[in-house]
């Protein structure tokens, strides 16, 4: 009888400690809320975007003392990418070769350091010496993009349109209240829309701190009819089903393809 060896990747740590101005700090003072914060941002400086969280290994956690340290268990490889990452921080003093959401979770712990009075020290397990510090000192600028120029898809009532510079503005249900320029030519064209359900297909600017859209220039109207049909749906159901069936993982070929909505 042959058992097949079953490689397991060798583990590490990466070590958030942090101590306040009078050296006081103790596992017990740290609020929940902020626990969850350090774990939710060590988690998407390794791995930030959705596709690298879903695939993500095993990762544990522990608060231990001496001052307060969050420390995170997990495979050697990523103990090496944390390492790599804050130490090339450190080098260079400055946040250029970061992409976007790593930038904004290191300047999360410098407003955090800022604003508590915290010294926030990185380590891991592959050095005894610190990779990086931030403090109240610290002033990494971020110079990454603060929003993406895409095509979105608005749906929802337009209660005003016109104006001096034409416009039309929508109530949506995600964006709330949302203004998109227009032309005279595509508000005047066709049955008056204002009070009425409509999509717009739109050009513009997505905030990536806060989702907010602006900058949106019309590109098109989309009749929004809200009307269930069974019998219709059924029909597209059976159609679609030939093709779903070969798919390994629906819900996440689902969560591959998802565009922007209302």
């Amino acid at each position: 009888m042959y058992f097949s060896k079953i490689e397991v990747e060798e583990q590490g740590y990466i070590e958030i400690r942090v101590t306040n101005r009078d050296n006081t700090l103790t596992p017990k003072d740290v609020d929940i809320n902020e626990v969850k914060d350090f774990i939710s941002d060590i988690e998407t400086f390794l791995y930030p975007n959705r596709k690298e969280k879903r695939n993500r290994p095993h990762i544990s956690y522990d608060l231990e003392e001496g001052s307060a340290k969050h420390k995170f268990f997990l495979p050697i490889t990523a103990v090496i990418l944390f390492n790599g990452l804050t130490s090339e921080i450190k080098n260079r003093s400055n946040l250029d070769f970061l992409d976007y959401k790593r930038q904004s979770i290191i300047d999360k712990f410098q407003k955090r350091a800022f604003r508590e009075g915290y010294k926030i020290e990185f380590n891991n397990s592959l050095s005894d010496s610190t990779s990086l510090v931030i403090d109240e000192s610290t002033n990494y600028e971020m110079i990454a993009p603060t929003y993406f120029e895409s095509e979105f898809y608005l749906y929802g009532e337009i209660y005003q349109e016109g104006g001096k510079n034409p416009n039309l503005h929508i109530s949506t249900g995600k964006y709330g209240n949302v203004t998109v320029s227009a032309t005279k030519e595509q508000i005047m064209n066709g049955e008056k829309k204002t009070y009425k359900p409509y999509g717009v297909k739109v050009r513009g600017k997505k905030n990536l701190d806060d989702g907010t859209l602006t900058d949106l220039v019309l590109l098109q109207f989309i009749q929004y009819k809200p009307i269930f049909n069974k019998s219709l749906l059924d029909k597209v159901i059976d159609k679609a089903s030939v093709n779903l069936s070969k798919i390994a993982n629906v819900d996440t070929w689902l969560n591959d393809i998802k565009a922007e909505g209302i």
